[in-house]
């Protein structure tokens, strides 16, 4: 394998703020700072610890961030978690400041590509990602590019409604697949069911342990993330799906059900050779695949 020049990757959140020095598809260091609000401040303290990792054979800043990214990739057009990230010219920013080649993408879409060039699904070219967390988000990596869609906004396949009349999720939409499958829906589920787990963890222990309650809950969520998945199969038959995210961890509870609804949903040319699996990068995946874009983009 040729040798790759190191990069710089950030991994913004709402909560935490993180930054790797990434060389030859390996994270060598890393750091972790509370995010600090106001989008000075925060370019200020990514432009900052870039520098302190960057050598002279940096070629660039890759920065993977909760919200919609431009086509350009040089900023987040809509960032509900960072308002004040809205149309801010965050990479025109932080490349002032370092003199370093920098691009802004959407995080799920970032980690889809390190699961897919670093992960699970090495060696693959056409993979949907599902992330289960607070929400369901995604990315989808067709022959070996990320699909962005014409905005930017593609992907956003936690809103591809399984039930019409079902819950009413946060985007006004009723029925849509984060509304059953992500942590937050895991956790409601699992009360509705008549368990007493209060959060998803909760809900994944007692479900191990033999809670009716919260088997169920796992059940719904299976199913539901079964019903979309078919639909991407037959509309992009990619080669694998992989489960990411925190709720990946429940991925031994989901795995049958969603099998389940494959079976008799995907055309099953959709299923030949097709491949069902869990990630394997953890929080690493951002970082890597932030790796992965910026190769990609130069």
């Amino acid at each position: 394998m040729s040798e790759k020049k190191p990069v710089v990757t950030v991994d913004l959140g709402g909560t935490n703020l993180r930054v790797a020095l990434v060389e030859n598809d390996k994270v060598i260091n890393r750091i972790m700072h509370p995010t600090p609000r106001g989008a000075e401040a925060i370019v200020g303290l990514i432009a900052k610890q870039a520098l302190e990792f960057a050598n002279k054979d940096v070629i660039g800043i890759a920065i993977a961030a909760p919200g919609t990214a431009s086509p350009k990739m040089d900023r987040l057009t809509k960032a509900p978690n960072l308002p004040e990230l809205n149309n801010y010219p965050m990479a025109a920013e932080i490349t002032e400041k370092t003199k370093l080649h920098c691009i802004v993408e959407n995080d799920a879409n970032v980690y889809a590509m390190g699961e897919t060039f670093y992960g699970a699904a090495k060696g693959l070219e056409t993979v949907v990602v599902y992330t289960l967390g607070t929400g369901v988000g995604g990315g989808i990596i067709l022959n070996g590019k990320l699909w962005r869609g014409v905005n930017g906004a593609a992907a956003e396949i936690g809103h591809i409604s399984i039930d019409e009349n079902g819950h009413l999720c946060g985007c006004g939409a009723r029925g849509c697949l984060e509304t059953y499958a992500s942590a937050t829906a895991m956790a409601r589920l699992a009360k509705e069911y008549g368990s007493k787990a209060t959060t998803a963890r909760e809900a994944f222990e007692l479900a191990n342990l033999g809670d009716k309650a919260a088997q169920q809950a796992f059940v719904r969520a299976g199913s539901a993330l079964g019903i979309a998945i078919a639909g991407m199969l037959n509309t992009l038959n990619p080669q694998a799906v992989v489960i990411g995210g925190g709720g990946s961890s429940a991925y031994p509870l989901l795995k049958e059900e969603i099998e389940k609804q494959l079976k008799v949903r995907a055309f099953p040319a959709a299923l030949e050779n097709f491949k069902l699996m869990k990630c394997t990068l953890g929080n690493d995946a951002a970082l890597l695949g932030g790796a992965a874009l910026l190769y990609e983009s130069l």
